[in-house]
């Protein structure tokens, strides 16, 4: 029988959905939390799967060491190669993420009077 493995983004999930459930005795700027911060890991969950570079991270380098020195030169330019096999994950990821921030864009502009 396999082991029962515990992970912390069951907890997350579960602390969302009791947030979400209590909308209407919470305060609207919680509720938008709730949506905004579980679309933003999906949508970066989802740039990371189909392997699309995000704005400040690290390019490729290349490291050489002369006389000492750790010299860093740009490697050589990446080909945006999608993986069939992390493509419907990663799909599925962006799709739910886009839909958590509308939904957090929806209950700020209701709120606001935009």
């Amino acid at each position: 029988m396999p082991a029962l493995r515990f992970d912390r983004r069951w907890i997350a999930l579960l602390i969302i959905i009791v947030v979400l459930a209590n909308t209407r005795s919470l305060p609207w700027p919680l509720t938008a939390l709730a949506l905004a911060i579980p679309a933003g890991w999906l949508l970066y969950q989802a740039a990371q799967t189909l392997g699309i570079d995000l704005p400040g991270t690290r390019s490729s380098t290349r490291v050489t060491y002369w006389r000492g020195r750790r010299i860093e030169t740009s490697g050589p330019p990446r080909r945006f190669i999608v993986n069939r096999a992390n493509l419907v994950p990663g799909l599925l990821y962006g799709v739910f993420g886009l839909a958590l921030a509308l939904a957090a864009l929806a209950v700020v502009t209701r709120n606001l009077g935009v």
